[in-house]
């Protein structure tokens, strides 16, 4: 059996803003996509909590997945540390 090349496949679902996100980092990769669910979230509001799907073309899915991947651990690494405070550090002598 030959693969369908139209054939798509469900990459990521859960809240809109996530999918929303997801979708920009295929886009920016070059990955066609597709939000499923927009019109159930209109009608049920947040009575359907994670319901949104982001859907692309199977010869894409590898690619999306490690593009959301990607995504998600930038998202969990830590923002840069502030720099310390102005002032003397509290090792250096203090004049009398």
């Amino acid at each position: 059996m030959t693969p369908n090349p139209d054939e798509v496949v469900k990459v990521a679902y859960g809240e809109l803003v996530d999918i929303e996100m997801y979708q920009r980092a295929l886009k920016d990769a070059g990955i066609e996509s597709r939000v499923v669910g927009q019109d159930l979230d209109a009608s049920f509001g947040s009575a359907l909590l994670g319901s949104m799907e982001l859907w692309v073309h199977a010869k894409d899915a590898e690619r999306a997945a490690a593009a959301i991947r990607r995504l998600e651990e930038e998202k969990g690494k830590p923002e840069r540390p502030a720099p310390p405070p102005p002032g003397r550090p509290e090792s250096e002598r203090r004049p009398h």
